[in-house]
């Protein structure tokens, strides 16, 4: 799985935002945010990867148990395949 649309992460204020670009602006019109984790497993998601991988770079990253780091990631992975964001 990876985003489908490019997207550029930027700070706003004292906010992390995702913001499609170039011609997928015009296909995903708006801002996600983002708190650390989010931009760290969105960052992931810009090559293909799937959710062992990303488990994997939480668990090393955060220093946190395979459970919390799998529940984090299918949670925030559920919520991009809401929005239509996510290639698989």
């Amino acid at each position: 799985m990876k985003l489908k649309y490019n997207f550029v992460v930027r700070q706003v204020g004292d906010r992390m935002v995702a913001v499609a670009v170039g011609a997928d602006n015009a296909k995903f019109n708006g801002m996600i945010n983002l708190n650390e984790t989010g931009e760290f497993i969105f960052s992931l998601l810009a090559e293909d990867t799937n959710i062992e991988a990303i488990v994997s770079a939480l668990t090393t990253k955060y220093d946190i148990s395979e459970d919390d780091a799998k529940k984090a990631a299918e949670g925030f992975i559920s919520k991009l395949k809401e929005g239509g964001i996510l290639a698989e």
